[in-house]
């Protein structure tokens, strides 16, 4: 039998509740047994299968029938994933992400759990499309991109601060961020205001006039947020800290923007962690 015709059958066994959600399904070796087929062919078959999301492969246990929860957990293992290769340096801002194909035989997950994880993290400012039209071609953004170079820097102190590279009270200045991390001064300052905003940070005067950073935040997740409004909104203004947006067009749009992003990402990794507290356990 063809590939699609095990594959259907397959389907149609799922749909009949013969192969019951969570199930695991036939080993490889049943499956050719059953339909007289290679292991060629029975591999494409769960493959197909894989991609249209009724099975989802499990390293070290086999692949089951799909779940309701397994979308989210396959969702949050590939966003979460990509924007730790991101802030790690593993995905350089520039490149090129692999096809959603390649993605997803590698996270064997859904097709549509990677172009869902891609659009979040392009909401995030960290990928960007050719035209920022959804499409096959999926690159990281680069440092000139302000929004990125500045949720990057924040992505990489966030690590720092968590695996204590940056101790608490460590002292970090813009110029030593620019000169460690990397972006642009204007970038590197707006990281930082936004630690500072979350209680990770407080702005101190050092005794030459100019503005440094203390680390006040432990390990990643056990701080308190602070609270963050919108900072272009009249009726709050007196609530944002004077002169840490500057008033200029679209700026406060982009700080509102960031505010809303970091606020997102912070929940994605706490899933992940919540994960891999689970695998560990």
């Amino acid at each position: 039998m063809t590939f699609e015709r095990i594959a259907d059958d397959l389907r149609q066994q799922i749909r009949d509740g013969e192969l019951r959600p969570g199930q695991l399904l036939p080993t490889q070796s049943q499956l050719m047994q059953t339909y007289k087929a290679s292991s060629l062919t029975v591999q494409k078959a769960i493959r197909l299968l894989r991609n249209e999301g009724w099975v989802i492969a499990r390293q070290g246990r086999g692949t089951f029938v799909t779940r309701s929860a397994d979308f989210e957990d396959a969702f949050e293992k590939v966003a979460g994933d990509l924007q730790q290769q991101i802030y790690s340096g593993s995905l350089a801002p520039g490149a090129r992400l692999p096809a959603r194909e390649v993605l997803a035989e590698h996270y064997a997950v859904p097709l549509n759990v990677v172009t869902n994880a891609i659009a979040l993290l392009a909401g995030n400012f960290l990928l960007r499309f050719p035209g920022e039209l959804p499409g096959d071609e999926v690159y990281v953004r680069d440092w000139d991109d302000h929004g990125f170079a500045t949720q990057l820097i924040h992505g990489r102190l966030v690590r720092k601060i968590r695996d204590g590279s940056l101790a608490r009270g460590a002292t970090v200045t813009v110029d030593e961020v620019v000169d460690t991390i990397g972006g642009d001064p204007e970038s590197a300052d707006q990281a930082l205001t936004f630690l500072a905003l979350e209680g990770r940070m407080k702005k101190a005067h050092q005794r030459n006039g100019s503005m440094a950073y203390v680390v006040v935040g432990g390990e990643f997740g056990t701080e308190v947020p602070v609270a963050v409004q919108p900072v272009d909104k009249p009726d709050e203004a007196s609530a944002a800290p004077r002169n840490e947006f500057p008033a200029v067009a679209g700026v406060a749009d982009l700080a509102y923007k960031l505010e809303r992003a970091l606020e997102r990402i912070e929940e994605l990794e706490e899933r992940v962690e919540r994960l891999e507290g689970r695998d560990t356990n």
